[in-house]
């Protein structure tokens, strides 16, 4: 059932991207209510599919294949609720098709997870991970308005005043949101690290080792910490601040994929 619930979900996620895209090239009040109705009924679907997942695994997340699927929803649900605060749909053609892409990665994975053992089965892991998720999420779609914001500021050195210019937000209004995902992601990164020191102090046998895990997402707080000191202290925005909010974003992403051995769908020591 929840299979079926999560291929139905990915389709009507597919249609909205279709809707974005082409909000993208005629902006229509109809097409954004359109992407708005299908990404809330994917994701009311999808919910109940990770509900009914989750729960029989006893409230884990244990495998690529649900971390991946509750990435995908948590990043459709952040852009929803932008879109409906600040009533901008065209960001959901730089969003949706990611996560459509997410959730079509996550429904190929086979083999079923493993089980955890017995020793790491405690309450603070599936906080860790829920915190970790969020803060990914935050920069996920930090990263897609900074690639907005790239595109939308060519236009402007070159002069080259094309359709982009006429349908992406302003670069204040961009600039402004990524300064607010990123310092949302990084408060999560950084609970994040300190719920995962704690959950490695309160179990026998494990201990820090420095792996490819814990290297990037280290580098990762550090990159984003830079960039919020930076623009508290140095007044920095603009290109540099995309252009490293997309860099912190792809350590984090290659922190999330190194929990996991995905050619056995099955996860990775945490």
């Amino acid at each position: 059932m929840s299979h079926t619930l999560v291929s139905l979900a990915c389709h009507a996620y597919g249609l909205a991207a279709l809707v974005y895209l082409a909000y993208l090239v005629r902006q229509s009040q109809v097409l954004a209510v359109s992407g708005r109705v299908l990404v809330g009924t994917g994701l009311l679907m999808h919910c109940v599919a990770l509900i009914e997942l989750v729960g029989g695994q006893g409230w884990r997340l244990v495998g690529p294949a649900q971390g991946l699927s509750t990435f995908a929803f948590l990043l459709l649900a952040l852009f929803l609720a932008l879109d409906v605060r600040y009533r901008k749909p065209v960001i959901g053609a730089f969003l949706t098709p990611l996560a459509v892409a997410v959730l079509l990665i996550g429904m190929l994975l086979h083999g079923g997870p493993a089980p955890l053992p017995a020793a790491v089965r405690q309450p603070l892991l599936p906080v860790h991970v829920t915190i970790a998720l969020l803060g990914m999420t935050a920069f996920g779609v930090a990263a897609g308005v900074g690639v907005m914001y790239l595109l939308m500021e060519r236009q402007v050195k070159t002069k080259h005043f094309g359709l982009l210019f006429a349908r992406l937000p302003s670069l204040e209004f961009l600039d402004t949101l990524n300064r607010r995902l990123v310092v949302w992601g990084f408060i999560a990164l950084s609970l994040t690290l300190a719920t995962g020191a704690l959950f490695v102090s309160t179990v026998p046998g494990l201990a820090w080792n420095f792996d490819a895990k814990q290297v990037a997402t280290f580098v990762a707080w550090g990159v984003f910490a830079a960039l919020v000191n930076a623009r508290i202290f140095a007044g920095w925005r603009g290109r540099r601040v995309a252009l490293l909010t997309m860099a912190g974003f792809c350590l984090v992403l290659v922190s999330f994929l190194s929990s996991y051995d995905l050619s056995a769908a099955g996860p990775g020591m945490p």
